[in-house]
């Protein structure tokens, strides 16, 4: 991206000596050219500040990659949501998420922008949107002891394991 500015920037400067002020065109239509220049700077500007990623928080401590893959009598789903929210949240405030793609592995993203996961125990919880046979439940496909709340599976999180297999039962089709 600085590339690109400083060529941009070179450009500007080129036109603007020797395209606007060599040329006859009168004051208003160098003034008008200016802030035209000015006003494509500022924009490229904003596009590229926002395209840019949010800082990392200071107290986010270092994160290991982990993978989780999900199966359900030996079949690879995708699409299941993967939440891992810490056991002690006095000790990791730190949650994460990902979505399992046509290999059944979710890649773990800390804060929804972070990849990778701050070591240690979290709950292990799974949804796959679908139609729910209980009306008063949220529609998942999957059983609802294995959900956000009701989930009572756990994973340790380590530094020395990046990739984790949970089978599920119970998966209503």
């Amino acid at each position: 991206m600085a590339v690109q500015m400083e060529n941009f920037s070179v450009l500007f400067n080129e036109y603007v000596s020797v395209k606007i002020f060599s040329s006859g065109v009168n004051i208003m239509k160098k003034v008008f050219l200016i802030a035209i220049c000015v006003l494509i700077v500022f924009v490229e500007f904003q596009v590229i500040s926002c395209s840019r990623r949010p800082k990392r928080p200071a107290d986010l401590p270092s994160l290991t990659p982990c993978i989780v893959s999900v199966t359900f009598g030996g079949e690879i789903i995708e699409g299941v949501g993967v939440y891992l929210t810490p056991e002690d949240k006095t000790v990791n405030k730190w949650s994460a998420g990902g979505i399992t793609n046509a290999e059944g592995k979710a890649e773990m993203i800390t804060s929804s922008v972070f990849n990778g996961v701050v070591p240690g125990k979290y709950i292990i919880s799974f949804k796959k949107a679908g139609k729910s046979v209980d009306m008063n439940a949220p529609p998942s496909l999957i059983h609802k002891k294995y959900t956000l709340g009701q989930s009572k599976e756990t994973i340790n999180v380590t530094t020395d394991q990046s990739e984790y297999t949970f089978t599920l039962e119970g998966l209503k089709k």
